[in-house]
């Protein structure tokens, strides 16, 4: 490839990620009339920004104007095509099985990558999908893969995954989670799926995240958190440090005035303690602070100088968590 190849790949790229940048700006409810002026003179300096432009905007509204599912139904999968070739059968059908239960995620064929479920129990997992974009899966996660041709389609069952996102503006890729869809062109960002509760934290890019209820997305940017509490509530937002998201890549828990009760229900993922809040009401308590994943067992330590309680092992498996009574 040349260096004039590579550079005009470059600023095709640059331009894709500006039209991407300015279709969410304009259809921000924030909008001034600086930015507005701002998004003019850029359409005008260039044909290939108002042809980037329309094609971000023309592929965000034909998706809306797909209809939503009425409940996350994985896809049928498609009949093996082992069973095509009956003399083969047995032994080509013992060849993937083999495939699927010794082979790492990265060593699969891409054609089985385009359609299978990802799951990772014990520890965290690292896949590669066909198209290059990356998945980072936390232990207790399973996520299914259903690659189409015009659409990168994935519906999250449970757990945290991080996204590194290949870039593609006319091939979105989509990740439906209990009837509430993300969608983005090409970006970096975390969805952690919670019973009924899915959050989206973006470090990088633009994604788009939208509830059953809603008839407008949201639009979230780096250092953008996002929290459905259910299919049909509202999306609260927050800003957030795009330095801290999926930390628990590189062995750390991050949380910032987070409830105990869902410090507790992220730290169950790396100890097996139980553990018993006195009274009930202290898993209401917010905290701020940072848990290393290899050594758990350090966040009980520390419990009493985030708040007024005391950490009392009942045995090496059983920690009671009291509120300190003075200050009740």
């Amino acid at each position: 490839m040349t260096h004039d190849s590579l550079q005009t790949s470059d600023d095709e790229r640059r331009i894709d990620e500006e039209a991407a940048l300015w279709f969410t700006r304009m259809h921000s409810q924030r909008i001034s009339a600086l930015e507005t002026e701002q998004f003019k003179q850029w359409i005008a300096a260039s044909p290939e920004h108002a042809k980037a432009y329309d094609a971000i905007a023309g592929l965000w509204r034909d998706f809306d104007h797909m209809p939503r599912p009425a409940s996350t139904i994985l896809p049928k999968e498609k009949r093996p095509f082992f069973r095509l070739w009956r003399p083969l059968g047995n032994t080509l059908a013992a060849f993937f099985i083999a495939a699927i239960l010794f082979l790492p995620y990265s060593h699969l064929p891409s054609m089985l990558l385009n359609n299978m479920t990802l799951v990772a129990t014990d520890t965290p997992k690292e896949v590669t999908l066909p198209d290059g974009s990356q998945l980072f899966l936390n232990r207790n996660t399973r996520i299914h893969v259903a690659y189409e041709t015009p659409i990168r389609n994935l519906y999250l069952e449970q757990g945290n995954v991080y996204f590194k996102v290949k870039s593609n503006p006319y091939r979105p890729f989509i990740i439906q989670a209990d009837n509430r869809r993300i969608q983005v062109v090409g970006t970096e960002f975390e969805v952690n799926k919670v019973a009924q509760q899915v959050a989206v934290n973006v470090s990088q890019g633009i994604v788009s995240f939208e509830d059953a209820a809603s008839k407008q997305p949201v639009f979230l940017l780096a250092g953008d958190s996002a929290v459905s509490q259910s299919p049909n509530s509202p999306i609260a937002r927050q800003h957030i440090n795009p330095l801290d998201v999926a930390r628990w890549r590189f062995g750390e828990l991050i949380f910032v005035d987070k409830p105990l009760s869902e410090v507790l229900d992220e730290l169950k993922n790396y100890s097996s303690i139980n553990i018993e809040l006195s009274p009930s009401q202290l898993a209401k308590s917010k905290i701020s602070g940072r848990i290393n994943t290899h050594q758990p067992e350090q966040f009980f330590q520390a419990l009493p100088s985030l708040l007024p309680v005391q950490v009392v092992y009942r045995d090496k498996n059983n920690v009671l968590i009291i509120q300190n009574k003075k200050n009740k």
